[in-house]
């Protein structure tokens, strides 16, 4: 079996291995020895969302080397908040991760409201702590890899032009979501978006290393301390990736509860819980920073607003096999239009 071949290559051959579930990506194991620390074996999956994954080293060396680099990062600045050993191998016969093993999941359903802002916040301090660093990678957005210039940023270009672009589109975007979506036009909204927009040239810093996968599945808890597993590394700004977390918590993850792919999380029964963790998020991301509650709120507002351009494409074009496992029905998508414009009412009067 590949995770016996994967434990030989490893040499982790004395180790007692057991099955520890799979996410959408991945199979993984657990390994358990006298002679060494708990750790996890991850071997990628050659079947995701009923499609057949084709071998990729460069996206593997990619997306590994992000992984690595963002722990690396994360244990920096919050010592303990990521698993301490990461290592992978990529080869067409044979890839897997291991990495030290980083608790037990957080079960969102036990979680009073205390313990739930608690653990958003220190979220929300890591996510900021981790715009601070230095970390001197070339180029911005997900990673890539090749031989010849190894992890960088998949865009080479100018950071500044790059957003420029980005925030025409959005305002583009949002022009043709009125013609299609009428229930979208309404003069608050178009004026906070305008006024992001502009806001967001005035304000560009340098892209920082953030995570987009921000899914409770993906925050485990050891000895009380939050530690992050599997991230989703990206080289933006960072207000961004902290309004994804928002927007996610706040809306979406309610919205897709009763999903294939969410739906064993029963988010529609933990709606307060949510709420509580954003709460916590904002507070540990923005302290009483009044300024960084704007810009938050801002780019939540374009989280959502991208939410609605992407579902009424989708509603339009028709959901593939992949966007019915993680968006439901055509109608489940419609139906969401109405909750991202009250999101957005809501939103444009803290911008």
């Amino acid at each position: 079996m590949i995770q016996e071949k994967a434990i030989k290559h490893a040499q982790y051959v004395n180790s007692q291995v057991s099955y520890l579930g799979e996410g959408a990506w991945h199979q993984a194991w657990q390994l358990t020895s006298p002679q060494h620390k708990s750790m996890v074996l991850r071997i990628p999956k050659k079947i995701a969302y009923k499609k057949e994954v084709a071998y990729d080293a460069n996206a593997l060396l990619a997306e590994y080397g992000g992984t690595e680099q963002y722990y690396s990062w994360v244990n920096k600045v919050v010592p303990g908040a990521a698993p301490e050993k990461f290592v992978y191998h990529v080869s067409e016969g044979l890839t897997y991760t291991i990495e030290s093993f980083a608790g037990s999941h957080v079960d969102l359903h036990d979680l009073n409201r205390e313990d739930a802002q608690k653990l958003g916040s220190e979220i929300g301090h890591l996510y900021r702590k981790m715009e601070q660093v230095n970390h001197g990678l070339e180029g911005f957005g997900f990673f890539d890899w090749n031989e010849e210039s190894g992890l960088h940023g998949r865009f080479l270009g100018d950071f500044h032009e790059f957003v420029t672009a980005e925030s025409k589109e959005i305002i583009d975007d949002y022009m043709d979501l009125l013609t299609k979506r009428p229930i979208f036009n309404k003069p608050e909204i178009k004026e906070a978006i305008l006024r992001i927009c502009e806001n967001r040239l005035i304000e560009i810093g340098s892209p920082v290393l953030t995570n987009q996968d921000a899914s409770p599945e993906n925050w485990l808890v050891d000895n009380g301390q939050i530690r992050l597993i599997d991230p989703l590394p990206i080289l933006y700004i960072g207000e961004v990736m902290a309004a994804n977390f928002m927007n996610l918590y706040e809306t979406l993850f309610v919205e897709l509860a009763h999903t294939e792919r969410y739906g064993k999380h029963r988010f529609h029964e933990c709606r307060e819980t949510l709420q509580s963790i954003a709460n916590g998020f904002e507070l540990g991301y923005c302290g009483q920073n009044a300024d960084l509650i704007r810009k938050l709120r801002s780019e939540q507002m374009i989280q959502v607003l991208n939410c609605a351009v992407s579902h009424n494409q989708m509603f339009i074009e028709g959901l593939n096999e992949e966007q019915i496992i993680r968006y439901g029905t055509k109608e489940d998508v419609e139906n969401r239009l109405t909750v991202f414009v009250e999101k957005l009412i809501e939103l444009q009067d803290q911008v």
